[in-house]
């Protein structure tokens, strides 16, 4: 048997070798082509000016990066721009943070920036790739809008924020020029402005490029669910192991925000828009969440390493900060970016600091473990340098995670398998030992059982027939008064309701018994329908009715009456169509049931409700 194993895990580890290697092929496509978005060093924008005729098309996207003319605080018409009040502003960049302490650009507000674009050829139609622009834009070329994003005003309140990246098919250029002016508004996220570059190119490049980074993190995102999906099928089948949950968690949670973000494949497929507002909030609780679930996934191959109390400890400031993304407005919370991500750094020494003591301890596993974690873990650095616009380029971080998971999800669901095929093996083997066991105890185990639920009935049916009233459901006379003893001492204000139905002994002389206990048995289920949770209710005797409505003062038991005369006016009785209209006498009383007061509760309401018969019935008083 010890060999077979051998034999299975090292075919497994050469499938999982060549499956990396395919995978980081894969993956890596995306990079290696976006390589020749990069500007040329020697290329950017200088005062709102850019000239591209030294650019081949055929071969290049270019950055918009430089120096764009910026007019704060106005939307400024193409056709109206003033050059003359214009400053210089470097994109990308976010305007509240490009002067430092200064106030006169605070995160929240409008502004609008110019570039003009010369050396174009007149008979290639251009393309832009616009990333998110934080929160609402709109871009014109010669003076036509090309390209907008939620809903951009002056007014702070009437902004109305948008997600995701876009491309837009550029005009003509007139005598190879270009004139881009883009309006930005932000009135919820700490600072607004264009954070990441706007990519220029050959209209079908652009479209190209999009099409083919949508396509890549909805593969990469389909294949985190998918692993998500049966590790939590796998866990679901055998709880006894976490691993699998956690992994499963972890994939879930990082499938989900690559589905969200940038390109947000999951909208694209399914055509429908998510409020911005959640879109954001989902999107930092997702990357904080997925420490938590890395850390319980590390403690679930090493428990003998990491304590359980270390990992609460360390947990409690992801689950923390994912509590404030929940709790704070968004202008608040993306403030803590930069905290966000030191704690997203902070996770991957951690778990690096675990594994080398892994290895060092020589535990089963932790050079796979550690060799899987370079990659997301470069990947992880890479991308919070680019999220805190230290570095440009495009994200790592997917590639790098989806070949871990995936490599540790495939190596985790092969052991599983194996380990189920022996526990299967050894089941088979002690199933058949103890079948004529178990069936001998269990013959004489049944008459047992049998005589036990009979026994349990019994006192069930005996407990329902001594407190409860057969045919309305309620309590009975005694069961009622047992629950007002059982309430004695309880200092919230309660209402007593005495009911009595009017003119119910007519119903029994007219149509019969049978009739009297149907008008009986449906105001039994009119009171069932009004009672809450806390409330009493019981049948006292004959047509007489008790009702006790805990934490409730006169007027609420005064709208509990109205409701019940008004559910009166609809009661009806198929078989007895000449009864009239039910109505009731009610008599209130109300105080409290401290110092054994539910029998003066009782009398009071009795006598209210006997003043109502007196003065012509259906309606209430109060004593």
């Amino acid at each position: 048997m010890h060999s077979k194993f051998a034999h299975m895990q090292a075919l497994g580890t050469k499938f999982i070798r060549f499956l990396l290697l395919i995978l980081f092929s894969c993956l890596a496509l995306p990079s290696v082509s976006l390589g020749q978005d990069a500007t040329p060093p020697q290329l950017a924008a200088e005062n709102g000016y850019m000239d591209l005729g030294a650019i081949d098309w055929s071969n290049h996207l270019i950055r918009l990066d430089g120096d764009w003319s910026l007019i704060w605080g106005s939307l400024v018409p193409p056709e109206q721009w003033h050059s003359g009040i214009a400053r210089v502003s470097h994109l990308p960049h976010s305007w509240s943070s490009m002067l430092g302490s200064s106030s006169d650009m605070p995160g929240q507000g409008v502004a609008s920036y110019r570039l003009q674009l010369s050396g174009l050829s007149d008979r290639e139609r251009m393309g832009l790739y616009i990333p998110e622009i934080s929160t609402a834009f709109r871009l014109f070329a010669n003076r036509q809008l090309v390209a907008s994003g939620g809903v951009v005003s002056e007014n702070l309140d009437e902004i109305e924020a948008y997600s995701g990246d876009q491309w837009a098919l550029l005009p003509s250029s007139v005598g190879g020029k270009v004139t881009l002016v883009l309006q930005v508004a932000n009135a919820k996220h700490f600072s607004g402005g264009a954070w990441q570059s706007l990519t220029l190119g050959k209209a079908s490049n652009i479209a190209e490029r999009f099409n083919r980074m949508l396509v890549y993190e909805g593969v990469v995102a389909g294949l985190m669910l998918i692993m998500a999906l049966l590790l939590l099928l796998e866990f679901a089948v055998d709880t006894r192991d976490r691993a699998g949950l956690w992994l499963g968690l972890f994939a879930c949670v990082l499938g989900l925000r690559i589905s969200i973000s940038s390109h947000g494949a999951l909208y694209w497929l399914f055509d429908f828009n998510f409020p911005w507002e959640w879109h954001i909030r989902l999107v930092y609780i997702t990357m904080l969440l997925t420490p938590v679930f890395f850390f319980g996934w590390l403690r679930s191959c090493y428990p003998r390493d990491i304590h359980r109390r270390t990992l609460v400890i360390l947990s409690i400031p992801y689950l923390a900060s994912a509590l404030l993304c929940l709790a704070l407005e968004i202008a608040w919370f993306t403030a803590l970016l930069h905290i966000f991500s030191l704690l997203i750094l902070a996770s991957v020494l951690i778990g690096s600091g675990w594994l080398l003591r892994a290895l060092v301890r020589k535990r089963k596993g932790a050079w796979f473990l550690t060799l899987g974690l370079l990659c997301p873990a470069v990947a992880v650095v890479h991308d919070v340098l680019l999220v805190n616009r230290e570095v440009q380029g495009e994200p790592w971080m997917y590639g790098g995670l989806v070949v871990f998971v995936l490599a540790q999800s495939i190596n985790f669901l092969m052991f599983r398998v194996w380990q189920r095929r022996q526990i299967e093996s050894l089941s088979r083997q002690l199933t058949q030992a103890n079948r004529e066991l178990e069936i001998r105890v269990s013959e004489r185990t049944q008459d047992l059982k049998d005589k036990a639920e009979a026994l349990q009935n019994a006192n069930a049916q005996l407990q329902v027939l001594a407190n409860i009233d057969a045919l309305t459901g309620l309590l009975n006379r005694r069961a009622f008064i047992e629950q007002m003893k059982q309430l004695t001492g309880l200092h919230s204000q309660v209402a007593m309701l005495w009911i009595d139905l009017d003119k119910f002994k007519e119903v029994n002389d007219n149509f019969g018994h049978a009739a009297g206990d149907e008008v009986l048995r449906q105001f039994g289920a009119l009171l069932r329908s009004l009672r809450r949770g806390q409330d009493r209710m019981g049948r006292l005797g004959g047509e007489e009715f008790a009702l006790l409505l805990v934490d409730c003062d006169l007027d609420g038991a005064q709208r509990f009456v109205h409701r019940l005369f008004e559910c009166l006016k609809d009661l009806q009785f198929t078989e007895w169509p000449e009864i009239e209209a039910v109505t009731a006498s009610v008599g209130i009383s109300v105080g409290s049931l401290r110092h054994d007061r539910w029998e003066e509760l009782m009398s009071a309401a009795d006598h209210a409700m006997y003043e109502v018969k007196h003065s012509g019935r259906n309606g209430f008083r109060v004593a």
